[in-house]
């Protein structure tokens, strides 16, 4: 078990179950911090190992921004591109349009967090409004084309 001690104008702490898992929610509470002008440290209490104090996040070796997000990535962008100029902005499965005020989603067909390898196979998108692809998640495979 990992423990954090944040210190600012007020003092808190938290436990964490992984390593990584209190290094990120540091980065993440110094940038905050240095964002809003407010100074502060934190300091990481670890099994068997001295404290730690870390006052600036980019000297973290673990930051949020270290995996680019997959959604902002160019062929991401021009793939989905791709798949509405091929499938339309038609819900495949219920039939909402834009115009009806429906907000259009790429789905993978075959959810990435199971199927990473089909992550960017035209063939496994489909259009299904926002409803419609939150209520299938990646809990199923359905192809609604």
């Amino acid at each position: 078990m990992w423990s954090v001690t944040f210190q600012s104008e007020s003092r808190r702490s938290k436990p964490y179950k992984t390593e990584k898992g209190a290094l990120k929610a540091i980065c993440k509470w110094l940038k905050a911090n240095e964002e809003q002008g407010i100074e502060g440290h934190a300091i990481l209490i670890a099994p068997d190992q001295a404290p730690e104090r870390y006052d600036d996040w980019q000297a973290l070796s673990f930051t949020d921004e270290s995996k680019p997000d997959f959604y902002q990535s160019g062929k991401w962008l021009r793939l989905r591109m791709q798949a509405f100029e091929l499938y339309g902005s038609r819900c495949a499965c219920c039939g909402i349009t834009p115009a009806q005020g429906a907000i259009m989603h790429v789905d993978h067909i075959k959810p990435r967090s199971k199927y990473p390898e089909l992550e960017l196979e035209l063939t496994n998108l489909q259009i299904l409004c926002e409803d419609c692809n939150k209520g299938k998640s990646n809990l199923s495979d359905k192809k609604w084309r």
